[in-house]
């Protein structure tokens, strides 16, 4: 790549280079042809674009070529008995990596450990568990293996090895309860910090100090330099560049500490060399070398989100500095200014909020975090010397982590913290033009005057279009009863709105060490949508796909009451729900055949299961609730998982539905020819996992609902689908597209034979 002059080729060179990473990625190595092909064709100055391309095919292809010899690749998704070595430690229900010494394949792979037992690194012994694959084409080969039984045996570990197992020892011992998180704060664990305080962190905009970030980095540079200094150390920024490399590498090369390291050592060489290049050349410097080193930093969401708040806090602090000074509260507060608005289109984007909290608590949390991260350090390298030392240090350290959760908590729960909409191009696109109105009034070397005099214009002509917007009569638009089937993944979790604004939630989709929904999926769509209080919750059966994220749930809204089956269930996830419910209160009802419970103008009734019928007990799918919900001349069927076996036994209990949710994520053991038959819904929703490992829908079930000449909607397929009753008739929209069907009408009522409790 030609020397970066201006910020214009900068970012031509950039989008090149990440051009050709996707055609490599996708293409794999035609697409370096091509790319040569172009570097040859085009013409003059234009060449050594071409030139970028080509060489971010090969990044790409060379990465995507090199994968498939990687043990995450090679696995097979289920059983697994392997013969492995722990390189990285992991504590119960923490993530560490161990190798495969009985795979020809590259690389680790993450483990969670079972039972009770710490795999320490240097263990080395047979393990048996299952293999969950992160699948998707533009994601690098991951997953997860939980270790159900391992035997085996700690071997003589290395150095490095014997540092991680101290370390490790050293942090449960010293900091207890809060072990988790200074797991994630300083050796980057994945899954140790507590649901609950990891949404609050978000929430309020903080969640960057939960993680090794260019924050932790740049931190961990900067008190090295000061103690270099202290101890009389001249040349400071290469040993400060070669300890903290030395510490990335320490901590398992982690992706976001390796970009973190890169975006911190190019931004101390700028200062060492007395350089002071503009955020544009910077920016794509930065990026450029992130994809060099890791092309599928290109669909990561933490890399977009380290180069965002780079560039924003750069030029935010650099145009402070010029109209208030170099002060240190003005330089705080404009970088936490620019981070947010920079970054504001990728979280829009992905995850459908921004933080706004973030920008007036970020000059108040990062004190204590620059505060309590050394501290935290520093207790764990004098604990194995100085023990009493230690537990000093770390209860200061531990205090400042207090307040600093403390402060997390309180922000999120302040009133508009955060902006939640639906993810999508529309928010980003509306936070995009926040930015670009950012740059026009701050750009230009403008001062601050003149800053305030274009905001104020801005200002002024938003609150123009939005009285004219307000002037203009539209349509009634109060909402009908409306249907939201959650896109969780593969699991079950819909919500009823009522045409007054209150809500039931049905199942609340899968939990496991990897994925949430319901803090992922359920809670931020309730928050878009102003929810603060769910009337009634109704679990169709326990198993952990449909009521893992009701934890969430709980932690987040306010629960009326609770349905389920009752049946007793040896899983302690579940046992932990009963007891969430009752230590808040919540009233907690078993569901028979002819339970019913209304809400508004919605009734809720019942048909399955039943305790005295014959199966009871035999299969926990079998004896799922299953669901009507009938409002006027609107009837919808929700079918858990029940099967065959309960179809028959509900029988002719239920006929004429308007919409059904199939049963059993389509599994080719439920949604009978004669189950069909009695409720001819007009449409059928899905609920259902991409490329999920059971071959959900089965190609029997959908020609089942094909034959019967039922429009199907897949959550796979279409993302949220949402059903809205309108002017008689149910309007289904989905990802692709929406449908309206005609409703049956009153005749079409039917009856439940059986009486309500």
């Amino acid at each position: 790549m030609p020397p970066f002059r201006s910020p214009s080729p900068a970012l031509i060179g950039l989008a090149a280079h990440a051009t050709g990473v996707v055609a490599g990625l996708g293409a794999g190595f035609p697409a370096v042809l091509a790319g040569g092909t172009a570097a040859i064709v085009l013409p003059g100055r234009r060449r050594w674009i071409g030139v970028v391309v080509a060489v971010g095919a090969l990044s790409g292809a060379a990465t995507r070529h090199a994968d498939r010899d990687r043990c995450a690749s090679v696995i097979a998704p289920g059983a697994i008995s392997a013969h492995v070595a722990v390189v990285v430690p992991a504590a119960p229900r923490r993530i560490g990596s161990l190798r495969l010494l009985d795979r020809p394949c590259r690389g680790t792979i993450p483990f969670r450990p079972g039972g009770s037992d710490t795999l320490w690194a240097g263990w080395r012994g047979t393990v048996r568990g299952n293999w969950r694959q992160m699948e998707g084409r533009w994601r690098p080969p991951d997953g997860l293996l939980g270790v159900m039984e391992a035997q085996g045996r700690v071997g003589p570990a290395d150095w490095v090895e014997s540092l991680r197992n101290g370390t490790l020892r050293s942090i449960g011992r010293l900091f207890g309860a809060r072990a988790g998180m200074i797991e994630a704060l300083v050796l980057g664990s994945r899954g140790t910090i507590d649901p609950d305080l990891q949404r609050a962190f978000a929430r309020s905009g903080l969640v960057h100090l939960l993680s090794i970030s260019g924050f932790h980095v740049g931190l961990i540079w900067a008190w090295v330099q000061i103690i270099l200094g202290l101890l009389g150390v001249r040349v400071r920024s290469p040993v400060a560049a070669a300890l903290v490399l030395a510490y990335i590498g320490f901590i398992g090369l982690p992706p976001p500490a390796v970009r973190a390291g890169l975006l911190a050592t190019i931004g101390a060489l700028a200062r060492f060399g007395q350089r002071n290049p503009s955020a544009g050349p910077l920016f794509a410097l930065c990026a450029w070398l992130v994809l060099v080193v890791d092309p599928w930093a290109l669909f990561d969401l933490g890399a977009w989100l380290s180069i965002g708040s780079l560039w924003g806090a750069t030029a935010a602090v650099r145009w402070s500095d010029r109209a208030f000074g170099t002060g240190a509260g003005w330089r705080m507060m404009a970088g936490s200014v620019g981070a947010t608005l920079a970054t504001a289109p990728i979280t829009a984007w992905w995850l459908g909020t921004v933080a706004l909290a973030g920008i007036a608590l970020n000059p108040i949390a990062i004190p204590l975090a620059a505060a309590a991260v050394p501290a935290v350090l520093a207790s764990l390298l004098v604990a194995p010397i100085l023990p009493r030392v230690a537990a000093s240090v770390a209860a200061g350290g531990g205090a400042l982590l207090a307040a600093l959760e403390a402060l997390a908590r309180r922000g999120a729960a302040i009133p508009g913290a955060a902006l939640s909409f639906e993810p999508g191009p529309l928010p980003a696109l509306l936070a995009l033009l926040v930015v670009a109105g950012a740059a026009v009034a701050f750009g230009g070397r403008a001062t601050a005057r003149e800053a305030g005099r274009r905001i104020a214009w801005g200002l002024g002509v938003g609150l123009a279009l939005g009285l004219v917007w307000q002037l203009v009569p539209v349509a009634d638009s109060r909402p009908g009863l409306a249907l939201h089937f959650l896109d969780v993944g593969q699991g079950d979790a819909a919500l009823v709105q009522t045409a007054s604004g209150h809500w039931v939630l049905i199942d609340a989709g899968p939990s496991d060490d990897r994925f949430d929904a319901g803090l992922a999926v359920v809670v931020p769509y309730l928050e878009r949508q102003g929810v603060h209080r769910l009337e009634a919750v109704v679990l169709s059966h326990g198993h952990r796909d449909h009521y893992g994220g009701l934890m969430a749930v709980l932690g987040a809204i306010e629960v009326g009451r609770v349905f389920e089956p009752a049946e007793a269930v040896p899983d302690p996830h579940y046992l932990a729900l009963l007891d969430a419910m009752a230590d808040r209160g919540i009233p907690w009802i078993p569901v028979r055949s002819g339970t019913t419970f209304a809400v508004d103008e919605v009734r809720f009734t019942a048909l399955h299961p039943d305790s005295t019928w014959e199966s009871w007990g035999t299969d926990l799918n079998e004896d799922s609730a299953v669901l009507v919900v009938n409002a006027g001349g609107f009837r919808a069927l929700f079918a858990g998982d029940a099967g065959l076996l309960a179809e028959a036994r509900i029988g002719s209990n239920v006929q004429g539905v308007d919409l059904l949710k199939v049963g059993h994520h389509g599994s080719r053991t439920a949604t009978g020819v004669g189950w069909l038959a009695r409720l001819r819904p007009a449409a059928a929703i899905i609920s259902v996992g991409r490329t999920n490992r059971y071959g959900h829908p089965a190609p029997e079930t959908v020609a089942r609902l094909d034959a019967a000449g039922i429009v199907v909607w897949r959550t796979d397929r279409e993302g949220t689908v949402t059903v809205r009753i309108e002017h008689g008739q149910m309007v289904v929209r989905g990802r692709r597209g929406s449908a309206a069907y005609p409703l049956r009408g009153p005749d079409s009522t039917g009856t439940v034979r059986h009486g309500a409790l």
